[in-house]
């Protein structure tokens, strides 16, 4: 119950500090919607030749990468979550949490459940603009929820990591390059933007490795095609396992890096 009451408040103390950076809630929303908008222009402007090629099925690319901005929106919003915890290491809050009796498990949980939160806002809102653009979602709103779930696994895993790395390297420069070098590379080293079939097989294999195309793959099902549980019980499990892994090395740095 401690455990309970320890992440109940402080979500809501994170919640309040992230409400209060409007513009990095703009920023995030605003480049999503730089994909969302002008990337699927690009591509659908080669018109219904594109619409033919193989993994495609006559959709669209806006209703084919629409699932990919969702996921993008968390990753990208997640990978960051770790510049939160520096500015309470370099205030002091961090300290004076840890000489309380809060549980440490809460300290890290809290702050990747938070993160989630904004961001499952965000990717809600991003779903209801691809929906006026005109994308279909097959499987209305119950697979709003579930996709919803996958992309909340995803998000949990990224954020605890970051703030596993930000307790590691105690500098936002370190962490910032590391951000960079892994966000990016990690969407084209998936089937975001490009349907598997027509990726290099070396692509293909590695992208079986990599939790970004688990999400897309499961998001993508939900709003192209249905409930393809084969797919989506290998996403659950493998971004549920990617969530434990990440909030276990973030415990474990706050444990042997704050103390």
């Amino acid at each position: 119950m401690n455990l309970l009451n320890d992440i109940r408040f402080q979500i809501l103390r994170h919640l309040r500090t992230l409400f209060r950076i409007r513009v990095w809630i703009f920023i995030n929303l605003v480049q999503s919607l730089i994909w969302l908008v002008l990337f699927t222009q690009v591509f659908d402007s080669l018109g219904a030749s594109f619409a033919q090629l193989p993994g495609l099925e006559n959709a669209s690319y806006l209703q084919f990468f629409a699932p990919g901005v969702v996921v993008l929106t968390v990753l990208f919003g997640s990978a960051w979550a770790g510049m939160g915890l520096l500015q309470d290491i370099d205030m002091g809050v961090l300290s004076k949490m840890l000489a309380t009796p809060v549980t440490r498990v809460s300290i890290i949980s809290s702050r990747v459940i938070a993160s989630m939160v904004m961001l499952v806002i965000q990717a809600l809102i991003i779903f209801a603009i691809a929906v006026v653009m005109g994308v279909n979602i097959v499987t209305g709103v119950p697979g709003v929820l579930f996709a919803i779930v996958l992309i909340s696994l995803l998000g949990l895993g990224f954020a605890a990591f970051s703030n596993g790395l930000a307790l590691l390297f105690k500098r936002p420069e370190p962490l910032m390059g590391v951000i960079n070098f892994v966000a990016l590379p990690a969407v084209f080293l998936s089937s975001t933007m490009m349907p598997p079939e027509l990726l290099p097989g070396w692509l293909d294999t590695v992208r079986y490795f990599n939790p970004v195309d688990y999400g897309v793959v499961g998001v993508r099902d939900l709003v192209l095609h249905g409930y393809i549980w084969s797919d989506l019980w290998r996403s659950t499990l493998v971004l549920g396992a990617w969530a434990t892994a990440g909030i276990a090395f973030g415990t474990l740095m706050l444990r042997s890096r704050a103390e």
